[in-house]
């Protein structure tokens, strides 16, 4: 899908789409990390500065003034939402801004934004999130105002553990959908079918189906099927619980990455060789699992230092208090307990900083008027992280 998604296009998909995000190189594997471990540095998590879940996407359309940039000069994608199927609504609403940019005269001058309404819409969805009414609702808007939207449906058969024939009418979303394609001179789409394995397949569908809607302004939607799950749904669920040995075996053989190293393997380049030997594959394998390991150490790393930083003023101000306290036993057991964390998050810095604050409540020192100084520059701080952006203030972005 990256090798047709062009600049000036955008995406509206959901939380799997990590790969994507890194083939269009607007998501390295350390800030992938980053988002995970929720750090609050935009430079570090530029997709939502830890304001997100892991796995959720965004690009900026904005300067850091709030001057518009040249969307026609990046690979765009709206922030992606956790509640499944509301990528859709968006989605329709991206489709149409190509249109109208076509259609409307008035805003050929606005050149940051459109090439004359060429760009494209790209949605993804999981299989199961078509049985919800935003799904429908969205693919008949699209096709009834005719916009240039590509819909990517992955489909693993499955709904977490609940199979499509229980969700899903004729255990098929394009079959489902077959009354939407386009007759002779109607509305609607042009569907496309492949098996997620097959890169061949995949790759020749995708083309035909972005084609399609650029060049005619119109939506398609590619059915990826037999797509497999490696892992379970979600790290507190095994798939092994609800499939079959049967069905578990064949996902084994025919896991996208096992299939994939066969078709490289068995095809030869222009000028007759293998693209690439065996031997090659598996060098590149251990030097991928060693690269994301270094990049998420460091991606943990750049998110603890800060806190420690911050374990360490606080200890330093803590001691200070304790050297003029009548409770200074209890504090410098504080101070120990904190010092004995290995990787400590902000909670117990504060926590233990509010502890001490607490049992010695009616002293008074310049050591605690320092540190108390101290923690209210470290909430302002904090309050920035967490409560600044949660609502636009730029007012040109408004009007």
């Amino acid at each position: 899908m990256s090798k047709f998604f062009k600049k000036g296009d955008f995406r509206s998909g959901y939380y799997r789409d990590q790969t994507f995000m890194m083939a269009i190189g607007e998501l390295s594997v350390q800030e992938f990390f980053a988002g995970l471990y929720a750090h609050t540095d935009l430079e570090k998590e530029p997709n939502s500065a830890g304001r997100q879940m892991g796995g959720h996407f965004s690009t900026k359309s904005v300067d850091k003034d709030g001057n518009w940039l040249n969307l026609l000069d990046k690979k765009n994608t709206a922030a992606d939402i956790s509640c499944t199927g509301a990528q859709m609504p968006r989605l329709v609403g991206l489709g149409l801004a190509s249109k109208i940019y076509r259609q409307n005269k008035e805003l050929k001058d606005f050149k940051k934004f459109s090439n004359n309404g060429n760009e494209v819409a790209f949605g993804t969805i999981g299989d199961a999130s078509t049985s919800e009414g935003v799904f429908w609702e969205s693919m008949n808007a699209a096709c009834v105002l005719e916009i240039p939207l590509v819909m990517s449906v992955w489909d693993d058969g499955y709904g977490i553990s609940v199979e499509k024939k229980y969700q899903t009418t004729k255990e098929s979303i394009s079959t489902a959908l077959s009354g939407f394609e386009i007759k002779d001179q109607s509305n609607g789409l042009k569907i496309y079918k492949c098996n997620g394995w097959n890169y061949a397949e995949l790759y020749s569908m995708l083309k035909e189906a972005v084609n399609f809607s650029r060049e005619h302004h119109k939506p398609s939607l590619v059915h990826v099927e037999e797509i497999t799950q490696p892992q379970g749904h979600s790290t507190s669920g095994s798939h092994e619980r609800y499939k079959s040995s049967e069905r578990l075996a064949w996902e084994k053989e025919y896991d996208c990455i096992v299939q994939f190293k066969k078709w490289i393997l068995s095809n030869k380049n222009a000028t007759g060789k293998p693209i690439c030997t065996l031997e090659d594959l598996e060098i590149i394998e251990i030097d991928s699992k060693n690269e994301v390991k270094k990049l998420s150490k460091l991606a943990w790393t750049e998110f603890l230092n800060p806190i420690k930083e911050s374990l360490n003023e606080c200890t330093l101000h803590l001691k200070n208090i304790a050297s003029k306290s009548s409770k200074k036993s209890e504090i410098l057991q504080i101070v120990n307990d904190l010092e004995k964390i290995r990787e400590p998050i902000k909670k117990d810095v504060f926590s233990s900083f509010r502890k001490t604050m607490l049992i010695t409540r009616g002293e008074n020192s310049d050591e605690k008027l320092a540190a108390m100084n101290w923690f209210k520059t470290q909430k302002d701080s904090e309050f920035d992280n967490y409560n600044s952006n949660l609502y636009t203030r730029n007012q040109s972005i408004l009007l």
